[in-house]
């Protein structure tokens, strides 16, 4: 009986320990300088950074370990305001990023610099934005009211669908 406890505590530790890598790769920090960005638009690609309206994201080369990252729009907003607007960065920083997809490539997620600090998300759903931070926005206001009015519009799709959902029910 004991070997059979035995042999079921090494069947499971071997079904799990894979999962638990997985989802813990994100929380692992690497360190990342990037090399030339390639920025994606609706309608054609360039290596200078013309804004983020159309962009869609940006992939990049880590100079340290030559892995592919996609970076997605917030995170190029943040990278233009830790570096001017040059997306040259003096020393690497550090940064977390995803499970690596199936095209080989990462997607960049948090990054901070060397000293702890960290490089703030200037993505459009946070309302706490300095003004330094909201001007890596083409638009800002417009974009942040577009943003919003999208909401609002899935908040009443919902209740709608929860009150039809509800009503279709009541009378059953």
């Amino acid at each position: 009986m004991k070997k059979f406890f035995l042999i079921l505590l090494v069947g499971v530790m071997l079904v799990i320990s894979p999962f638990s890598f997985a989802v813990e790769e994100w929380e692992v920090e690497h360190e990342f300088m990037p090399d030339t960005f390639i920025f994606e638009y609706n309608d054609h690609n360039t290596t200078t950074y013309e804004g983020d309206i159309g962009l869609i994201y940006a992939h990049v080369n880590n100079a340290l370990d030559n892995t592919t990252f996609i970076v997605p729009t917030e995170r190029v907003r943040s990278i233009a305001y830790a570096t001017k607007g040059t997306f040259k960065f003096n020393e690497p920083i550090i940064i977390t990023r995803s499970i690596q997809r199936d095209d080989g490539r990462y997607i960049l997620l948090t990054l901070k610099y060397k000293n702890g600090t960290v490089i703030p998300i200037l993505d459009i759903e946070s309302s706490d934005l300095t003004k330094e931070q909201r001007s890596y926005f083409d638009d800002y206001y417009q974009q942040r009211s577009d943003y919003l009015a999208q909401q609002e519009e899935f908040a009443a799709e919902n209740m709608y669908e929860g009150y039809s959902y509800g009503n279709k029910h009541k009378d059953n």
